[in-house]
């Protein structure tokens, strides 16, 4: 992944890119693009695949850092903080064609024209649904729970639903039905989207004057209309919503080929543990 972004030429985008990926993150999706690439591909189109996935992942989070107006990211400065709204922009789109080149990698013509098919079907849905959350904001739209639904379904799932149908076949074969891997794909995105949500809300690190919209979504979505529930009495009904939205993603992927089974597995159990955590109070967010 990080060969791919070197490969791109000396500039003020690339070295943005380099410290980018160099702050960490959990990699979950070049995780399960390997997992789901085990099933079909070599390993080294595997790795390809999963360097994609990533760099996909990536670009959408220094995009989504300049919009959202982020100082920090994984306890380091964002691109845009760091470098520019302007150099975060191009940032963005080089770790975006960097996914695309990477995915024109695999040896596999026919599984490499696919990914790259699958990864644009997927940029579009992710920019489809930051316009739709973006123009709400600039309207000044409170979201609903069917507005948190939409832009859920558009800007978190289709980036988990990629790196799962990596090696996995397009069309209905050996009672294996690829449309579990959306409907996973949209429950465990749901529950990390309600998580994040809940992080923003207790941790606001932008320069908004008020939180970003997709930080209210949450809180908006499990408010009863005209009752002041309490936030402690929210946070538990938003949690509620994560475990049973991981209760569905549990079931529905026993469907999945091993290993990929196993490693989603991992990964609804690491959301699990985080959805434990004792609430705590938002002060800052009822006072907003």
């Amino acid at each position: 992944m990080i060969a791919a972004v070197s490969d791109m030429g000396a500039t003020p985008a690339q070295e943005a890119a380099l410290y980018h990926l160099h702050t960490g993150g959990h990699r979950m999706r070049s995780r399960l693009a390997l997992a789901s690439g085990a099933t079909r591909l070599n390993n080294t189109d595997s790795i390809a695949a999963a360097a994609a996935c990533e760099l996909l992942h990536n670009a959408s989070l220094v995009h989504d850092d300049i919009t959202d107006g982020d100082l920090y990211r994984r306890g380091s400065l964002t691109v845009r903080s760091r470098s520019g709204t302007g150099v975060a922009l191009c940032t963005g789109d080089l770790l975006m064609t960097a996914a695309f080149n990477a995915a024109t990698d695999l040896s596999d013509a026919a599984a490499s024209q696919r990914l790259v098919r699958t990864m644009a079907r997927t940029a579009s849905r992710v920019i489809g649904g930051q316009s739709i959350e973006l123009a709400d904001d600039a309207i000044g739209q409170v979201p609903n729970r069917r507005d948190y639904l939409v832009a859920t379904r558009a800007k978190t799932a289709p980036l988990i639903e990629l790196p799962l149908s990596v090696g996995l076949a397009d069309a209905p074969s050996d009672g294996f039905n690829p449309r579990v891997c959306r409907e996973i794909a949209e429950a465990i995105g749901l529950a990390y989207q309600i998580l994040d949500d809940l992080d923003d809300l207790r941790q606001d690190t932008s320069e908004s004057p008020a939180p970003a919209l997709h930080a209210l979504h949450a809180w908006w979505h499990h408010q009863r209309p005209g009752a002041g529930a309490e936030p402690l009495v929210v946070q538990q009904r938003c949690l509620a919503h994560v475990r049973a939205a991981l209760s569905r993603a549990d079931r529905l992927a026993r469907a999945l080929p091993e290993p990929l089974m196993g490693c989603v597995a991992g990964l609804i159990e690491s959301l699990e543990r985080k959805a434990e955590r004792k609430p705590v109070a938002l002060d800052g967010a009822t006072r907003r």
